[in-house]
């Protein structure tokens, strides 16, 4: 987000909302939407109108940024090392 600071938050993220966007990464079963600020943030497919992660993966790809659908005010942020340590542990997950 260029020109934009953001203060630190604390997120809390539910494990169930954590499970549920692990399993629809590992299955590839995720939607996009695109915030105004043009950030293409994605979920579990058909959550939308349930309490779910989202994520979005940062332009240079050296970050990926966490919210909870129930207060979008709140972004964790993780480095891509991170994520990929995550994602190395999703069930069915390619080798790394």
């Amino acid at each position: 987000m260029a020109g934009s600071e953001r203060e630190p938050a604390e997120v809390r993220i539910p494990r169930t909302a954590l499970d549920a966007m692990a399993a629809a990464l590992s299955v590839r079963t995720v939607a996009m939407r695109t915030w105004p600020d043009g950030i293409e943030w994605m979920y579990p497919m058909g959550a939308w109108d349930d309490p779910h992660l989202e994520v979005a993966l940062m332009p240079g790809g050296d970050e990926v940024w966490l919210r909870m659908s129930t207060d979008r005010s709140s972004v964790a942020v993780w480095s891509i090392q991170q994520w990929w340590g995550f994602a190395g542990e999703l069930p069915e997950a390619p080798p790394g």
